[in-house]
């Protein structure tokens, strides 16, 4: 090993340390002052509310508090630094220069203290030039100007603890000798921050144009996820102006694969972000309980009804869509019949009166003409606005009055409405369709947005979800209502990921990838290497679902194995002890929660294993789960119980499998007590 090297990763790492101490002192110096200033201000405080000091004796303490916290996150991001300094070099020269820079490239920027600048943040524009170029003409980036040259070494770094223990030079993007280091180590019970392998398809994602919305077909094991999430941590470097992380909001697929995400910010130095669930939102706004994604799968797997299938398929369509808002904007909005208003402003004693007349036909003119295209709460809200403002010109109230006089304006109008009631007002949508309305107090899984549009339509949505960047995961699991909403809700850019072949209950085209890009005003962009399972995994995953266009790692390991037993129980146990010993996680994916709990209830009593139930149960070796609460999560080894051909024969069951299996980094096992699947072919069968 180079001595400059080595000399220059211990200074490096000297100069960490020395701003780890400063930090640490400059907090205990910030938090003791906090502590001081609360005593005080608590023994004082009659005396200082008396005298109207109590604002400024707030305002230093929240400039503490808040000091206090950025030295924290400081903190926080150097100890970090402090691990692993930098992980890459490029050595750059500009066109028109002779002088050749080497700039060492890190989780956050190293500056001395002579303000020399010793480690890049990985999202500085001129790192982006180590994801996108081999050896040879390069250039980056910044703002409007482009910056060409030669890039001459491109030397890659193998950190630990804060250690330097080697460094190769490559003349490729990312040294396939690294990547497959990296992916054949064990799961983690985090999804890990990726910045020393971005792939270049996937830095031009990450460092896309913060305006422009995108929405990314890739498939399973692409790092789309990881991508979007890096993506956030670079709009909050480029633009920390204008972004941080609470502005920043997240459309999960549920709180487990919400905690197995939740380490990717911290690890990258950044706060993690807002996050929620579309599920949560309904909740929230109609005050009733959601069936679960993983109870409507259950739904589908155990009792796959063609006419159940039929309706989730229009459902899923854009069609469907149309004809909810050509519902609500034509037949439900004609329903609207306003009668004359007359309001008494002033009497005297001998009875004379002056009243205030809104004619039935003016109402109906603002209503259908004036505030034609907006939705119907929006045309309330302008005419009791507007006849509200009228009494105040008048001077018959006064402006503090106004909100109250526009309010009950608000409630006359809709008693206009012959049905206001969303549950009504759905079922007669419902009828409309041909399908039978849900009755119970729980919305279904597939009308959750349907509930949603219906109450955003009629009388607008109760919550506030600001947000300045909005990223959508698991795209593919939402029907295009569900879509309708987002746009709604929020009207910020946007990054929307997801996979068609992950689709378990419908099947996507890229026909309505397209439609779904056009509606959203996204620029559709494909991932279609996969960076998670062995070569063999990948290979029989793929042509279970006719993917033949599929790239990745060149990663060997075993081929998946079918075991037929008479006692799948003990298989499992055995196949675990003998192929998985060296593995921190392995899952047995269930089809549904009955099989998961029966497979459950059976194993625990010879080994150590664990419902996927919480996020915490993630941390336990063996996991027994379901495809639905897996998805989104990787594993080392997975296993397929009940994998015959009388529990998996359709298009769902397919669906399933394949979510299931691309799971896997390592080790794919599939275990039946009968004939297998035939989703299973070609592989070898083992009895056992």
């Amino acid at each position: 090993m180079e001595k400059t090297e080595q000399l220059y990763f211990a200074k490096t790492k000297q100069i960490l340390d020395k701003k780890i101490q400063d930090n640490t002192a400059e907090k205990q110096q910030v938090d003791k002052l906090l502590t001081l200033k609360k005593k005080a201000l608590a023994e004082n405080y009659g005396e200082e509310s008396r005298g109207d000091d109590l604002s400024n004796s707030f305002e230093v303490l929240g400039q503490l508090q808040e000091k206090s916290e950025d030295l924290y996150l400081e903190g926080r991001k150097l100890a970090l630094q402090a691990k692993n300094p930098y992980f890459a070099r490029i050595d750059f020269t500009p066109e028109k220069s002779d002088k050749n820079a080497s700039i060492y490239i890190g989780l956050g920027s190293v500056i001395d203290s002579n303000k020399k600048l010793r480690v890049a943040d990985w999202r500085a524009p001129i790192c982006s030039m180590y994801y996108d170029y081999n050896l040879g003409p390069a250039s980056f980036k910044n703002g409007k100007d482009v910056t060409k040259g030669q890039m001459t070494l491109k030397r890659q770094y193998k950190v630990e603890e804060g250690m330097l223990l080697s460094y190769f030079d490559t003349d490729l993007t990312i040294n396939d000798e690294i990547l497959q280091e990296i992916l054949s180590k064990n799961v983690s019970i985090k999804m890990k921050q990726i910045v020393s392998s971005i792939q270049k398809e996937q830095n031009a994602i990450v460092r896309n144009d913060r305006t422009e919305n995108m929405l990314v077909q890739g498939i399973a094991g692409s790092g789309k996820t990881s991508i979007a999430l890096h993506r956030a941590a670079y709009l909050l470097y480029s633009h920390r102006k204008l972004i941080k992380s609470s502005d920043i909001c997240i459309i999960s697929p549920n709180n487990i694969f919400s905690s197995y995400i939740s380490e990717v910010l911290p690890q990258l130095g950044e706060d993690n972000l807002a996050e929620t669930t579309l599920e949560r939102i309904v909740k929230s706004e109609l005050h009733r309980p959601v069936q679960p994604r993983e109870d409507f799968l259950d739904e589908i797997a155990s009792n796959p009804k063609q006419e159940f299938l039929n309706e989730i398929s229009y459902k899923s369509s854009y069609e469907y869509l149309d004809g909810l808002l050509r519902f609500l904007k034509g037949p439900y909005l004609e329903t609207f019949q306003p009668k004359d208003l007359s309001f008494v402003v002033k009497d005297d004693i001998k009875g004379n009166k002056e009243t205030v007349e809104f004619p039935a036909e003016q109402t109906k003119e603002l209503f259908f003409k004036a505030h034609k295209g907006l939705d119907l709460h929006e045309r309330i809200n302008k005419i009791a606005w507007q006849y509200a403002m009228y009494f105040t010109e008048k001077r018959h109230y006064s402006k503090e009055q106004n909100t109250a006089l526009k309010n009950r304006f608000k409630n006359i109008l809709y008693t206009f409405l012959p049905i206001r009631e969303i549950d009504k007002v759905y079922q007669i949508f419902m009828a409309r369709e041909g399908f039978t309305a849900n009755t119970g107090n729980e919305i279904k899984y597939m009308d959750k947005g349907t509930y949603l549009a219906i109450k955003q339509f009629i009388y607008g949505l109760d919550h506030n979800f600001n947000a300045k960047y909005l990223i959508i995961d698991e795209m593919q699991d939402f029907t295009p209502v569900d879509i309708y909403m987002f746009k709604k809700i929020w009207s910020c850019p946007m990054i929307v990921v997801g996979d068609m072949h992950q689709c378990i209950e419908k099947s996507i085209t890229g026909e309505y990838l397209s439609l779904t890009a056009d509606f959203l005003g996204c620029k559709l962009l494909e991932l279609n290497k996969t960076y998670r399972s062995t070569r063999e995994i990948a290979i029989y995953a793929n042509k279970l679902v006719g993917l033949d266009n599929i790239e990745f790692v060149n990663r060997c390991g075993g081929e998946p194995v079918v075991i037929k037993t008479e006692n799948q129980t003990q298989a499992i146990k055995n196949y675990i002890d003998k192929e998985c010993a060296e593995f921190e996680h392995i899952a047995i994916i269930c089809k549904c929660k009955k099989e998961a709990n029966a497979v459950y209830n059976k194993l625990k009593k010879i080994m150590d294993c664990r419902i996927l139930a919480e996020p915490e149960d993630y941390e336990a070796k063996v996991l027994v789960t379901t495809c639905a609460t897996a998805k989104g999560i990787e594993f080392d080894a997975v296993i397929i119980p009940n994998a015959s051909t009388d529990n998996y024969k359709n298009t769902i069951d397919k669906n399933i499998v394949y979510v299931s299996a691309t799971r896997a980094l390592h080790k794919l096992c599939f275990v039946t007590d009968s004939n297998p699947t035939i989703f299973t072919n070609p592989l070898e069968v083992i009895n056992g």
